[in-house]
C-alpha cells in the first residue's frame, strides 16, 4: 500500500500544529481538519493503535445538537474546549510521532 497520502495529511497536520494561529486547542482543531478523512485501516497495522489513540483523545466528548438533532458543536470542538494545555500538547506530540513513524515505515519498505 502507498502511504504517501497519509504522510501528506500528517505533514499538513504537523504544519498546522507548528505554525498555526491560536492556542494548542485551536491548532489541534485545524490539524484534525487535515486528518479527518483518515481511518485506522489507512495505516500500517503497527501504527493503527497510535492513530486510534489520537482519534479517541480528540473525540472524547459527544457533539452538541440542537432541538432538531443537528450538530451545532462537533465532538472534536467539544473535546478541545474541555482539555488542558498539557493534554493538548500530548496529543500534538503523538501526531508528530506518528508522522515520523510513518516516514520511517515508508523508508523501510521502499
Amino acid at each position: 500500500m502507498d502511504y504517501l497520502y497519509i504522510q501528506e495529511k500528517l505533514s499538513m497536520a504537523v504544519y498546522e500544529l507548528a505554525i498555526g494561529k491560536g492556542d494548542i486547542c485551536s491548532r489541534l482543531l485545524d490539524a484534525f481538519h487535515e486528518l479527518v478523512t483518515l481511518t485506522p485501516e489507512n495505516f500500517p497495522p503497527e501504527l493503527q493503535e497510535d492513530w486510534n489513540w489520537i482519534y479517541k483523545n480528540l473525540t472524547k466528548k459527544e457533539p452538541t445538537r440542537n432541538s432538531k438533532g443537528e450538530v451545532i458543536f462537533g465532538s472534536v470542538q467539544n473535546t478541545l474546549s474541555h482539555i488542558r494545555n498539557s493534554t493538548g500538547s500530548k496529543i500534538a506530540s503523538r501526531i508528530l510521532d506518528l508522522y515520523y513513524r510513518l516516514d520511517n515505515y515508508n523508508n523501510a519498505i521502499n
